[in-house]
């Protein structure tokens, strides 16, 4: 560790004994960058559950008869992170199948399932290749690439439809879905992948948008309206179960104010141990492999870590962690957790890559 220059402080831990094997800096709390992820996952998956998916929604908000809906048709969002113009193009497919060919109005967007505030609080990030975020909403489109993502999902949607030979409109607005909907009224749906697998995407390739986005997600299970606040609450409410205090402003890791000491992050990551089946394996299959996926893909090659580690990454300027588990017998797994700041980056990679091929030789 003192080699890694800076400061640094790390935990080690034996889940099945309680046993602490290594301490240093342990307590003291630190910047956790893209650790926060962890934390974000692990309150959804134990919350909504790894099969819980998204959907988004098209809606006829009038009669709709002999091919034609008088009236507008409704694009509601679910707090799908992962939404593409696939999955619209899939929607567009779904109406001229139900036989859609004209509709008297307009095409409106819903994003009622999220607040309208598009970013999250960044405490010290502005701008650069740590500052990576599209802008929310629970009409999510593209992972957020446009200044409105509901309106630039509407408009895609009516191209598309127009595109299958419906006539309508080219203006798209705000407007609601029904508030209960006849079952003749839900022209098309699609749904995300599972919790799940989300879940491996914004931890192996440690995607802000999908952590963002999820934060929200858990709120509007809670609540009924996803905020960032609402969703931070959450997760620290649930960490505070585990074991563990945390202190963040949102889902991602993107803001200096996200802090936790490496033994709570030891105690979150020794919690999810004890989660049901499914919420653990799920949990456990979303953090990358050393020397194999995501962000661990070129680490920890040709050492005893390689496929025997996996975990979370966390990069800012001057600031890199690395927490997980190693496993050392048959479903027997080692917790760690090591948390630095004032550093070279590349130094830091160094060091930590060493203390974890440490800790994949250890013998319980």
């Amino acid at each position: 560790m003192r080699r890694s220059g800076g400061k640094a402080g790390a935990w080690v831990g034996d889940p099945v004994t309680g046993q602490t094997l290594f301490s240093r800096g342990g307590s003291k709390r630190f910047q956790i960058a893209s650790n926060m992820k962890v934390f974000t996952t692990a309150t959804a998956l134990a919350t909504l559950g790894p099969t819980e998916q998204f959907e988004t929604r098209l809606f006829a908000n009038g009669p709709f008869a002999d091919g034609i809906v008088q009236g507008d048709l409704v694009l509601e969002g679910g707090g799908d992170p992962s939404l593409t113009s696939q999955g619209l193009g899939r929607l567009a497919d779904q109406a001229r199948a139900a036989g859609l060919e004209r509709v008297t109005g307009r095409l409106l967007f819903d994003e009622s399932v999220f607040d309208a505030v598009r970013t999250v609080p960044r405490k010290g990030i502005s701008g650069g290749p740590f500052d990576e975020l599209g802008r929310l909403s629970g009409l999510s489109y593209e992972s957020g690439r446009s200044s409105d993502p509901a309106r630039s999902a509407a408009a895609a949607m009516a191209n598309l439809l127009r595109e299958r030979g419906v006539s309508l409109s080219k203006e798209v607005g705000p407007g609601s879905a029904p508030a209960m909907p006849a079952p003749e009224a839900v022209i098309g749906e699609v749904t995300s992948s599972s919790l799940a697998a989300l879940s491996r995407s914004t931890n192996t390739f440690s995607i802000n948008f999908y952590a963002e986005m999820l934060l929200k997600d858990i709120a509007a299970a809670q609540s009924g309206v996803g905020t960032t606040a609402g969703g931070a609450a959450l997760v620290r409410g649930f960490a505070s179960q585990a074991g563990a205090t945390l202190k963040t402003q949102n889902g991602s890791g993107l803001s200096r104010s996200d802090v936790a000491s490496p033994r709570s992050v030891g105690a979150l990551l020794a919690h999810m141990l004890s989660a049901e089946e499914q919420v653990r394996d799920a949990f456990l299959g979303s953090l990358a492999v050393a020397g194999g996926t995501g962000t661990l893909a070129r680490r920890m090659r040709g050492t005893s870590a390689q496929g025997n580690c996996i975990g979370k990454t966390g990069t800012l300027s001057g600031v890199s962690a690395l927490s997980g588990y190693c496993e050392v017998g048959p479903d027997r797994f080692v917790v760690f957790s090591i948390l630095m700041k004032k550093v070279d980056i590349g130094r830091a990679h160094v060091a930590q890559d060493r203390m974890a091929a440490l800790i994949a030789r250890y013998t319980p």
